[in-house]
């Protein structure tokens, strides 16, 4: 038996094999993780090719985009300067000019005749679009601005020394809770109070968790911490209760913007405002500029602020007017609301009406038809990546400066009839206002 294992021990036959065979399965294994890493770099990379295709689609939609609200300023412009066109040209129809949705590649209804089928068959193989595209835009101009909550060092000053005391100061920071405050005060905390006090209350007896999460809610501290992030800090002074905001905000800690919001997400940062109270008021307020609310627009959140007792069916019967799909009503100017309100849905008096509408100017709160806040949403999509951009646009007005009745006119030309003179010396006299070149205000990718 010695011998025996002995020469076993001995024995190195099979030891190459073992070893060749040792070696290809490493290899084999080196070779699988190549193979693997390989394979998902590939994608990788081919992921990233589909994705910047897919934004470069998107950024053409947006420069699309830009390019027919730039049209649609060409135009309203050159209506307000002459008063034939304007008569003959309805709002609702210059509004096509941006709010048609585009798709790229065009679809093709199934009725469609061979002519058109093939000029957009044409058209898709001329473009030099690779990939698909959504283009939408949205009139978002029937919000409120919550900026106009701020205090102004320098309106401060000036309203301080133009009025002999400030008592009853409407801007003193301190809510009138009476249910009726709403027929006598129109500004913009006061607005934000009740429409986010009613709110609440509907979906407190919707929700039953709801109910118990904001049971104890202070709607007087959530509308002094918004005023008190956005206000200047010297006009804060003014503000009995701007002491215990700025508690509020040492405690977390955070340091105010002590400025105007440029972006919704701002309203995260303030204490007390959460996802589900921001999303109560979303569609009524916002912290974008907007020259005019668009009547065209209205919710019936927005129809109660502008007439605090108008019932449920008064507010079914004004949509059921004004959206009729046979024959739809377009409110061009308050005048046609106000014919609404007073004539036809006989919902507040004429002389009410009057001076609830004064009420909301003085509080530099206008309403009109003509949108000039807009919501941007292009779509860019290349194979299996989406890339969309979600863009604010504004489009400032400005006003035609009147004439000076003092200035000195210009001798009229020879063979010049009275018509022409009067446009050459006053161009601003057939134009009420003046859209500006439209400006992204805020971009957000997603």
């Amino acid at each position: 038996m010695r011998k025996d294992l002995k020469f076993i021990l001995n024995n190195q036959s099979g030891v190459a094999l073992m070893m060749i065979m040792t070696a290809i399965i490493l290899l084999m294994a080196i070779y699988g993780e190549f193979t693997f890493e390989s394979k998902i770099s590939r994608i990788k990379a081919t992921n990233v090719m589909d994705r910047s295709q897919a934004k470069l689609l998107a950024e053409s939609g947006l420069q699309m985009a830009m390019a027919r609200l730039r049209l649609y300023k060409e135009a309203f412009n050159k209506l307000e300067s002459n008063a034939t066109a304007k008569a003959q040209v309805p709002p609702q129809l210059l509004n096509q000019l941006w709010e048609v949705p585009f798709m790229f590649p065009i679809p093709i209804a199934d009725g469609a005749g061979a002519d058109v089928k093939e000029t957009v068959k044409k058209f898709t193989e001329d473009s030099l679009l690779d990939g698909s595209m959504r283009v939408t835009i949205t009139n978002i101009s029937n919000r409120m601005n919550l900026n106009m909550l701020r205090f102004d060092t320098a309106q401060r000053s000036a309203a301080t020394q133009n009025s002999e005391s400030t008592e009853n100061d409407p801007n003193d920071g301190i809510i009138d809770t009476d249910p009726n405050s709403i027929t006598t005060n129109v500004s913009i905390d006061q607005s934000l109070y009740f429409l986010l006090k009613r709110l609440v209350d509907e979906k407190k007896e919707k929700d039953p968790l709801f109910e118990d999460r904001y049971a104890n809610i202070n709607y007087q501290e959530l509308v002094t911490n918004l005023k008190y992030f956005v206000s200047d800090y010297q006009s804060l002074m003014s503000d009995p209760l701007a002491g215990e905001a700025e508690s509020k905000f040492q405690r977390l800690p955070m340091t105010p913007k002590y400025g105007p919001m440029s972006s919704a997400s701002e309203l995260f940062a303030i204490p007390g405002w959460d996802d589900e109270l921001i999303e109560l008021i979303q569609n009524e307020f916002s912290v974008y500029p907007s020259v005019k609310i668009d009547l065209n627009k209205l919710t019936a959140n927005m129809l109660r602020i502008l007439i605090p007792n108008i019932s449920d069916e008064n507010i079914a019967d004004f949509f059921t007017y004004r959206d009729d799909p046979e024959q739809p009503k377009f409110f061009n100017s308050i005048d046609d609301f106000k014919k609404w309100a007073v004539e036809i849905g006989r919902v507040v008096s004429e002389a009410d009406f009057t001076a609830r509408m004064d009420k909301f100017k003085e509080a530099k709160i206008t309403f009109g038809s003509n949108p000039n806040l807009f919501k941007v949403i292009c779509e860019g999509m290349y194979n299996r990546s989406t890339y969309t951009l979600v863009s604010y646009v504004f489009m400032p007005t400005q006003e035609a400066a009147p004439t000076d009745p003092n200035a000195i006119k210009p001798p009229r030309k020879e063979n010049e009839s009275e018509e022409d003179y009067q446009k050459r010396i006053n161009p601003n006299s057939a134009q009420t206002a003046q859209l500006l070149e439209p400006r992204i205000i805020e971009m957000q990718i997603n």
